[in-house]
């Protein structure tokens, strides 16, 4: 089973790991192993906001609305499936 994490924040990417170990009937079955896949960081400076724009979410490195924080949800679940989908071909 090959999983993408969208974030590289240490306590997200512990707590996804554990969960998936705690429960190997989800995975064992199809594979013997989970391969886990952690995003690269990538940000760069949005000149006209001058912030930090991080480029797999779309969004500010700290959204400041709900709907600026759903967006990146979504734009990094997004970006993390086609990042797999490429390291995935290459593997």
């Amino acid at each position: 089973m090959l999983i993408s994490i969208g974030t590289r924040s240490v306590p997200k990417v512990t707590a996804i790991t554990r969960a998936f170990s705690k429960y190997p009937e989800l995975w064992l079955s199809s594979e013997d192993e989970i391969k886990y896949i952690i995003m690269p960081k990538e940000v760069r400076k949005d000149e006209n906001a001058g912030q930090q724009k991080d480029n797999f979410s779309g969004v500010s490195c700290n959204p400041m609305t709900l709907s600026e924080t759903i967006e990146g949800a979504k734009n990094r679940a997004k970006n993390a499936y086609e990042y797999a989908l490429k390291k995935k071909r290459h593997m």
